[in-house]
């Protein structure tokens, strides 16, 4: 289970993009100081954020290469695309940083062989199973991002958005606690409760012209318990993937301007 988003995924499912000769080599450059949290690999930052980038295009239904100019659809892809590059930067410095910290132990450094060993857990949990959930997120957020840019412009025709989970066994309680919850489309509720509301939600919006149907006050805690802390904004009103409340951006104080850099890794054109 992922100790940052609680999901379980099946080892049939996972991503694997490293070869184990990357693996070795990306381990070997930890160990020698060649990479380190303040001199981090380039490669291994370019291939995460072009997953997740796929993913990204596989939501949203288009490639940013394929898409005019100037135009919203443009806009949005744009700056979901810029969201996962930087979520990869900070995600190659809590992975290098916590791999960096397996080399010594109380009796020093450890021969390679044993460093090998124990820091390849931590780059296949980091690279197979938090890289799953995180690439399924970018798809279910850039698909929500493109819903929302329609629901803004029909929202003339159809005023009201409608919360609807799947229904079946599955549902979590706590989202079921907003089923055919109805809001104007303009209503703050959309900012902290448009789905995906947390890791794999099949929790979807209706456009609708029905009447607002529910009262919300007095309701705080149970729609603030229907929404996993990490997934708290609206893809289509902030243009992101991630934000920065995700645990991978909480680094140490003295890395915080070195963060405001992007870790010295180039965002894309």
């Amino acid at each position: 289970m992922c100790k940052i988003c609680g999901v379980t995924n099946s080892s049939e499912n996972l991503l694997d993009i490293f070869s184990e000769e990357e693996r070795n080599k990306f381990l070997k450059d930890v160990y020698d100081g060649i990479v380190t949290s303040t001199s981090l690999d380039i490669n291994y930052y370019y291939k995460v954020a072009r997953k997740l980038t796929d993913g990204v295009y596989s939501g949203f239904g288009q490639e940013l290469i394929r898409t005019q100019w100037g135009t919203p659809d443009y806009d949005m892809l744009f700056n979901l695309r810029e969201s996962t590059y930087i979520f990869s930067a900070a995600k190659n410095y809590q992975q290098t940083k916590e791999i960096s910290s397996l080399i010594s132990s109380g009796n020093g450094f450890k021969p390679f062989s044993e460093f090998q060993k124990d820091a390849s857990k931590v780059f296949d949990t980091y690279n197979k199973n938090y890289l799953t959930a995180e690439y399924n997120s970018a798809i279910a957020q850039a698909r929500s991002a493109r819903l929302w840019m329609e629901v803004e412009r029909e929202k003339s025709i159809y005023p009201q958005l409608q919360y609807e989970t799947v229904g079946d066994g599955r549902v979590r309680p706590e989202h079921a606690a907003l089923d055919n919850i109805i809001r104007p489309v303009d209503d703050k509720f959309w900012n902290t409760n448009y789905p995906p509301n947390s890791w794999n939600c099949r929790c979807v919006v209706l456009q609708t012209y029905d009447a607002v149907n529910t009262d919300l006050r007095g309701k705080k805690k149970v729609i603030d318990d229907a929404v996993h802390p990490l997934f708290r904004f609206n893809s289509g009103k902030s243009k992101q993937i991630f934000t920065k409340e995700h645990p991978y951006f909480e680094v140490a104080k003295q890395d915080k301007e070195f963060a405001k850099t992007n870790f010295e890794l180039p965002l894309p054109k």
